[in-house]
């Protein structure tokens, strides 16, 4: 039996702010400019993504063969790690590439802990972790973290840690019946209290989606399309960083990446505690914003998330290389979408521009001429998330050329109602000779806080095409 004890000096720092954080959010700026400078030197002021310890963690494409054995065919494997001594609940949700949440679960880590999650284990066996699962009453604590042997741990005063006791380590036939559905027919059956959908997603071979994973104060069932989830169970603290593998025995294709890591600014304390200007989020939207109609401030405080990329392409040549991109996308589905809504919420996202140059600077442009979404004309339009060819004509430009390589310049704001750039990420996916691959992030030409970027000059705009202007909407 685990007995826990509260260090006095742990308490004391602890108990007014951010489990881990306390202080760093409302550091003051503590360098002077003689002529001009930022407004703020405080380190965590910024719309930027980068690989840093955050509060939310995105897979922006998962794909599973649910079909072939174990190890032959195509999976997803994700592994969180908690960077910091204090136990913390990693809440992840699973999506269908429409922006249908599907499941969701609870892996408690204890200080300095890290968990692999297979997706292949989890829709095809239903199984969420090995032996005795990821639960309180079971997970091993550090040396670190806690001395087990004096039965001394850390406590974390902002996460219930006993309503993490019993995490399921398998997962009953429903729920798998449920998943392996939704990811590869979009057919949501019914579980429980939650109703069925058969438009939640689109059709594939192989089950398709997205994930979410989110620091939180407890083990609960809330889903970030629920309102409580933001009134009382999300937390603050930047403490997950996460990657993924993409790997596919039959081919002998394997590639990985980190995770998307949005961080929330400022960090610390919980929903109830967040309270006066030391916690204004000065973001125009968040990364959870669709989900909280009428909050102000938003409540997640997650980064946005950017609308501009340029991505390298290689395709053809003596070495047969290909060049995919996955791309994630913030839809318009909200608290309200009715399960009919969902094709053209999260399925049908136009976007505002497209430009593939080759390596001599040769344009090849695809635009849209009436920006919005869902298109009413032949114009390319991806769901929330998708793994598409770069040779693939209905949705990027051609290239007349001949060349081989290049980079795409990627518009894919589709106008959202609310003003700003919708969200997304984008991943290059690269392979060759049957046998080498690697994934890797595109670059990103404006953050999340970037306002909305007109077509370029490319396709008869007024801007010229390049890196969006450092200014705040």
């Amino acid at each position: 039996m685990r007995k826990t004890f509260v260090w006095a000096l742990m308490a004391t720092l602890l108990v007014a702010g951010s489990a881990v954080a306390a202080g760093r959010y409302n550091v003051a700026p503590n360098a002077t400019f003689a002529i001009g400078g930022p407004s703020t030197t405080n380190n965590d002021d910024s719309c930027d993504i980068g690989v840093a310890p955050a509060a939310t963690l995105l897979l922006p494409y998962f794909e599973v063969d649910i079909t072939s054995a174990a190890g032959t065919g195509e999976t997803t494997i994700f592994t969180i790690t908690n960077t910091s001594n204090l136990p913390q609940v990693a809440h992840i949700t699973l999506w269908t590439d429409f922006s249908f949440p599907v499941i969701d679960f609870n892996v408690f880590l204890t200080g300095y802990d890290v968990q692999s999650i297979n997706l292949y284990d989890v829709i095809r066996r239903g199984q969420i972790a090995p032996e005795d699962g990821t639960g309180f009453d079971v997970s091993h604590v550090g040396e670190l973290s806690g001395d087990e042997d004096d039965q001394i741990v850390f406590d974390n005063p902002i996460v219930n840690e006993e309503s993490c006791q019993d995490l399921p380590v398998a997962l009953p036939g429903v729920y798998v019946t449920r998943m392996q559905s939704a990811f590869t027919t979009g057919k949501v059956p019914a579980a429980g209290s939650a109703g069925a959908c058969n438009t939640a997603g689109g059709v594939h071979t192989n089950a398709v989606g997205y994930a979410t994973i989110d620091v939180a104060g407890l083990c609960s069932t809330a889903l970030p399309i629920d309102a409580r989830y933001f009134e009382t169970e999300i937390r603050f603290d930047n403490v997950l960083i996460g990657d993924y593998q993409q790997i596919n025995g039959d081919d002998d294709f394997a590639q990985g990446n980190p995770l998307v890591h949005i961080r929330a600014i400022p960090e610390g304390g919980t929903p109830a505690t967040r309270i006066g200007p030391a916690f204004t989020v000065n973001f125009p939207r968040t990364f959870y914003s669709r989900y909280q109609p009428g909050a102000t401030p938003r409540r997640d405080a997650r980064q946005p998330l950017p609308a501009l990329f340029a991505a390298r392409w290689i395709s053809g040549g003596a070495t047969g290389f290909e060049t995919f991109y996955k791309i994630w996308r913030e839809g318009n589905t909200t608290t309200t979408t009715a399960c009919s809504a969902y094709p053209v919420a999260g399925g049908q996202l136009g976007v505002t521009e497209l430009v593939r140059f080759d390596e001599e600077e040769n344009p090849e442009t695809l635009a849209p001429g009436v920006i919005v979404s869902p298109p009413i004309s032949n114009a390319p339009v991806l769901p929330e998330t998708s793994l598409t060819n770069v040779d693939n004509e209905s949705i990027f430009p051609g290239t007349t050329t001949g060349s081989v390589a290049g980079w795409t310049y990627m518009n894919l704001d589709y106008a959202a109602a609310d003003g700003f750039a919708s969200q997304n990420w984008v991943v290059v996916s690269m392979r060759a000779e049957d046998r080498f691959s690697v994934d890797f992030d595109a670059a990103w030409l404006g953050n999340g806080c970037t306002p909305q970027t007109a077509q370029s000059s490319a396709v008869g705009g007024l801007i010229p095409i390049g890196p969006a202007a450092n200014i705040t909407p």
